[in-house]
């Protein structure tokens, strides 16, 4: 049976504004289980920085329950909470580091007051720098680090007291792109070798999908989906979802490129015959081994024009886009669909009217 290392049970947030009431949290529950990659993702005030400040009870619920650890945190006093704030460690945007300190010390300034002795301390510093891959920047100081580098001192300093929970507030935000994907793949190392259960809040989506397992999609203070990756991105019920898995997928702008390629850039939605119409196809798991296309021609007389496609790994499972345009008589079209969609294919026709302004 699986323990969940956090719970919020029915919590809520709301703050006073102008003499407004400001629904921060809306009667959110969520569950994060040990040694997982959770993401919440949402734009900005969807809610996400107040839900962090619940986890570690920075913030107070209006109502609800907080469990940590299998704490309730709203029941232990001020010097139990402190203890239990010291295993859930955090990371920022913006890292927080003291430039006057060297990166040693900026690190070790998270063991202070601990019973460690100077030696025990200065041994777990370099342990954490190794870690993180910093061991030869001890004596620099933070002007002197990338934005990485930084965000990787930030890293060690927030496992200093061995949590088993790290939350990443907006951390690769302010960081290009492949220095994201070097601190993302950090933390997926270090989930696997600590056991460290992570939560992600971002919002961008191609950070969940790079390392995590599953996710929930935040909208004016409330989760309005949640699940695995691959349920989350197989089948999206929201259109927010589906907004954001757009922008990984990139589907919109290469069907806008397929457009602008000079042979078919003249298209209209009424150059395509009775006989013709162009869609999206969207499969995933075993229906990627299929031969569909081959399939629609022996059996339907469907041939396709095959524009776009393209098969990525989700989870060490198999999602696969195609754009293609589909010619046959008419009845023998609406076949080929009905088969598509038994085979578990995501089928959408794209009008061309409704993209790149046309």
């Amino acid at each position: 049976m699986t323990i969940p290392l956090v719970e919020l049970k029915n919590v809520d947030v709301k703050f006073k504004s102008n003499h407004k009431v400001i629904h921060a949290i809306d009667h959110v529950n969520l569950t994060v289980n040990r040694q997982d990659i959770f993401g919440i993702i949402g734009y900005s005030g969807a809610g996400k920085s107040t839900l962090v400040r619940l986890i570690n009870l920075l913030q107070k619920p209006d109502q609800g329950e907080v469990i940590v650890n299998e704490q309730n945190l709203l029941e232990l006093n001020s010097k139990q909470l402190r203890k239990s704030r010291k295993k859930i460690g955090m990371i920022f945007q913006h890292f927080n580091l003291m430039n006057a300190r060297t990166i040693f010390n900026n690190v070790a300034f998270a063991l202070k007051g601990t019973k460690l002795s100077k030696e025990q301390k200065k041994q777990r510093v370099y342990e954490l720098l190794n870690l993180v891959g910093l061991s030869d920047k001890a004596q620099a100081y933070p002007s002197q680090l990338s934005g990485g580098q930084k965000q990787r001192v930030g890293i060690a300093r927030a496992l200093a007291n061995k949590p088993n929970l790290l939350i990443s507030d907006e951390a690769t935000s302010a960081l290009d792109p492949k220095t994201t994907e070097s601190i993302l793949n950090l933390l997926k190392d270090l989930n696997k070798k600590l056991g460290l259960t992570i939560i992600l809040i971002t919002h961008q989506m191609e950070a969940i999908k790079q390392i995590c397992r599953h996710v929930a999609v935040m909208e004016q203070g409330k989760i309005i989906e949640t699940g695995s990756i691959y349920q989350i991105f197989t089948n999206p019920r929201q259109q927010l979802t589906k907004d954001f898995i757009n922008t990984t997928t990139h589907l919109k702008e290469s069907i806008n490129v397929i457009l602008r390629q000079e042979q078919i850039s003249y298209l209209t939605q009424e150059d395509l015959t009775q006989e013709e119409k162009m869609f999206h196809l969207f499969y995933f798991g075993e229906t990627t081994d299929l031969p569909l296309i081959s399939t629609l021609y022996q059996k339907f007389e469907v041939s396709a024009n095959i524009l776009y496609g393209n098969i990525e790994m989700l989870q060490g499972k198999p999602i696969g886009n195609l754009i293609v345009i589909l010619s046959g008589k008419p009845n023998m079209l609406e076949q080929a669909l009905s088969f598509l969609k038994e085979a578990q294919v995501k089928v959408e026709e794209i009008d061309l009217n409704l993209i790149g302004g046309k």
